[in-house]
C-alpha cells in the first residue's frame, strides 16, 4: 500500500514569514533592513563663542590704544617738567646778569678797578648759570620714552640742542663777559626750532593741560636790553 498524504496534496505550498530584522535574501544579493538615523543637534554654543572673542578682541584694543595715549601723556609730562626747569635755570642767569649790569649803569664813566670788578661778577655768574643749565641739560637727556614714541624723542632732541647751545654761549662768557652784549644766533635759532618738535609731540589726550604749559614755555619773551640772550 502506498503512502497515503492528506488532503493537501501537491498543490498546497507552505509559506513562512521571516522574523523581524533578519536580512532578506534577494538575487541582488544580501540587503539589511537600514538602522534608524539620528538627526544632528545644531551647535548653537558657536555664535556665544564667536560674540565673546569679538568683544574680548574689541576690549583688547580700546585698552591697548587708551594705554598708549596715557604712557605718552605721562612721557610728556616728564619732558615738560624737565624743559620748565631747564627753562628756569636759563631765566635765573639772565636776571643775575640783568642785576649786575643794573648796579653799574648809573656812572657816566667805569673806573678800571670797576670795570675789572664787573668782568669777574659776569664771569662768575657765567659759570654759575653754565653748570645749573648743564645739570638741567642731563636730566632732559635721562628721559626715557617708548620706542614708537617717535615724536618725543624728536623733541627731546631738540630742545638738547636749545640747551647745548647755552652751555656753549655760558662758556665763552665765563671766558669772555663781552658775550653778553653780543648776539647769539645758535640760542636763538634753535629755541625756535625746539618749539615746532615739542607742539608736535603733545598729546592728542592731554588730561595734564601740556598746552597750556607750552604755551608759557615759548611764549614771546620781554623786550631786552641787550645783556642777555632769550631762554
Amino acid at each position: 500500500m502506498g503512502c497515503a498524504y492528506g488532503s493537501v496534496g501537491d498543490n498546497v505550498r507552505v509559506t513562512q514569514q521571516p522574523p523581524s530584522g533578519i536580512e532578506y535574501i534577494d538575487v541582488g544579493g544580501v540587503v539589511s533592513e537600514p538602522p534608524a538615523s539620528t538627526p544632528r543637534r545644531p551647535r548653537r554654543w558657536l555664535p556665544v563663542i564667536a560674540g565673546v572673542v569679538t568683544f574680548l578682541l574689541v576690549l583688547v584694543t580700546v585698552g591697548t590704544l587708551v594705554g598708549d595715549a596715557f604712557a605718552r601723556s605721562i612721557e610728556m609730562r616728564s619732558l615738560v617738567a624737565k624743559v620748565e626747569a631747564s627753562e628756569s635755570a636759563m631765566g635765573a642767569l639772565q636776571d643775575d646778569v640783568r642785576g649786575i649790569f643794573a648796579e653799574y649803569q648809573g656812572s657816566e664813566a667805569l673806573s678800571d678797578e670797576d670795570r675789572a670788578a664787573l668782568d669777574e661778577r659776569l664771569k662768575a655768574a657765567a659759570v654759575e648759570g653754565r653748570d645749573a643749565i648743564v645739570a638741567a641739560g642731563q636730566d632732559v637727556e635721562a628721559l626715557r620714552w617708548l620706542a614708537w614714541h617717535r615724536e618725543i624723542g624728536a623733541a627731546q632732541d631738540a630742545y638738547l640742542a636749545h640747551n647745548l647751545a647755552w652751555q656753549d654761549y655760558l662758556g665763552r662768557a665765563a671766558e669772555d663777559p663781552a658775550e653778553f652784549g653780543r648776539p647769539q644766533d645758535d640760542v636763538n635759532t634753535t629755541f625756535e626750532a625746539a618749539e615746532g618738535d615739542v607742539r608736535a609731540a603733545l598729546p592728542s589726550l592731554d588730561v595734564f593741560d601740556l598746552a597750556d604749559r607750552v604755551d608759557a614755555i615759548f611764549a614771546p619773551p620781554p623786550a631786552e636790553d641787550g645783556s642777555s640772550q632769550a631762554a
